[in-house]
């Protein structure tokens, strides 16, 4: 409740800051007609999400999408709008010019955004001594994105030909009838499939998370550690520390084959590196998903995207292959990664 009262707080301010910037610059009175919309507006992400995470029809999804689209609007407004302000201080300009001009930029941000957010590209990497070719999938978020965007990542996966396809976490964002039943489509995948949890999994209910994998052939790799082919990949539940990897890695002995940990966060690289593997896997962050954010995610995280090399092994972060929250990638682009070997 506590978390759920910040988000609303911090939601909140941004809508009250948006509205009243632009009642502003358009020369509108703040009556109650601000107050009525300020409230509605606040909540709506917070109960677009309760809904949609138990019940399934026409009606709150098209609640979702709204709330979500207005959740990136109102994004990308509040940074508008401050930049709007800092810039109307040298630049004199007729109050309703810089109105309609930060509006009409919020726009077309948000049209190129959403567009941008349902082109999946394929990111190549050659890793050194990499004995197969992997498909990493990150953040695919199912729940949030639709039957036809899960069923092109899948079509787009398997013209890429792997030898195993690793999802590093946040495959699900609730377990509502719509998403158990887009969660069938997974049995299209043509390689071989694991799988380790992110936070997502946490919010979704790990008995569910069961349920809806019971049905394909996708392994989930809890804190264990697996041979496939010659390598060896270790799975590591979401965790905001690196106790539970370091745990982990402790009590999994030391093998000669290549291995591969996949850790739905960017964190613990460097205990990866200490103990040899040779790649780690994370997602998780988006690369902020819509610019700027992503140097608020920057502060919390060193790694936001691509792959990092610590003395001959090496750390690869998606930028996610679905999206959460609003339908929009600014600054940033939805991704398979395939990686191959190098010898």
């Amino acid at each position: 409740m506590l978390f759920v009262l910040g988000v609303f707080v911090v939601y909140l301010g941004m809508n009250w800051y948006v509205l009243a910037r632009l009642s502003h610059l358009f020369a509108i009175s703040r009556t109650a007609w601000f107050y009525l919309a300020l409230i509605p507006l606040a909540l709506s992400v917070i109960i677009a999400l309760a809904l949609e995470s138990r019940f399934a029809n026409q009606l709150t999804s098209s609640f979702f999408t709204l709330a979500m689209l207005w959740l990136g609007m109102c994004w990308l407004l509040l940074c508008i709008l401050l930049t709007q302000q800092i810039l109307a201080l040298v630049i004199p300009l007729p109050q309703r010019v810089w109105a309609i001009s930060a509006c009409g930029l919020a726009c077309g941000l948000a049209l190129y955004a959403f567009v941008n957010a349902r082109t999946i590209t394929v990111r190549h990497e050659l890793i050194p001594y990499l004995p197969l070719k992997i498909a990493q999938l990150s953040d695919i978020h199912i729940g949030s994105i639709g039957s036809s965007t899960l069923a092109d990542i899948i079509a787009k996966t398997n013209d890429l030909k792997p030898d195993v396809i690793l999802i590093t976490g946040d495959l699900f964002d609730n377990a509502n009838p719509n998403t158990r039943a887009n969660a069938a489509q997974l049995k299209g995948f043509a390689a071989p499939v694991l799988f380790t949890s992110g936070n997502h999994e946490a919010y979704t209910g790990y008995d569910n998370v069961r349920q809806m994998l019971a049905a394909t052939q996708i392994r989930w790799l809890r804190n264990e550690a697996v041979d496939f082919n010659g390598i060896r990949i270790i799975g590591v539940d979401n965790s905001y520390g690196t106790e539970l990897l370091q745990s982990v890695l402790d009590r999994t002995p030391l093998s000669p084959a290549y291995t591969i940990l996949m850790n739905h966060q960017p964190t613990g690289f460097d205990i990866a590196a200490h103990r040899g593997i040779g790649l780690t896997l994370s997602g998780h962050v988006h690369n902020g998903q819509i610019w700027p954010f992503n140097y608020v995610v920057g502060l919390f995280y060193p790694y936001l995207k691509g792959l990092h090399a610590n003395g001959g092994v090496f750390l690869n972060v998606s930028t996610g292959t679905g999206i959460w929250g609003p339908p929009m990638r600014l600054g940033s682009h939805s991704e398979i990664v395939l990686l191959g070997p190098r010898r």
